[in-house]
């Protein structure tokens, strides 16, 4: 399978994950050093990432999150990946861009940073 693809896979899978409200089906997919860069601050590793994420979940966990693929930079064993989200239904609607970068770790590929800025 191709790296846009599997990388592509690897969006939908937490897409659905988060959707379904199985936060650790979502984390499965983060390195445990992962990085976070988010418009409250930064967030360092997947235990403070799943903290922080908590506080969005309730009986509609999360809220109900659309990814949009824009583009996808192949460098080898890591990826670069612009995202477009919408997320509505949770404590507040929003939505804005990401940029994804995924590292390929044995026959997988994981999340390694997240820098998400919010649409005014």
């Amino acid at each position: 399978m191709s790296t846009d693809k599997s990388v592509q896979a690897v969006i939908r899978a937490q897409c659905d994950a988060w959707n379904s409200g199985d936060m650790q089906g979502f984390l499965s997919h983060v390195a445990e050093d992962v990085v976070y860069v988010t418009p409250r601050g930064l967030v360092q590793g997947r235990e403070a990432l799943e903290e922080a994420y908590r506080g969005d979940w309730r009986s509609k966990p999360g809220g109900e999150l659309t990814v949009e693929v824009e583009k996808i930079i192949d460098h080898g064993s890591a990826c670069t990946v612009v995202v477009q989200y919408w997320l509505s239904g949770s404590k507040e609607d929003r939505s804005g861009w990401s940029l994804l970068t995924f590292n390929a770790r044995g026959d997988r590929w994981e999340l390694v940073a997240d820098a998400t800025m919010r649409k005014l």
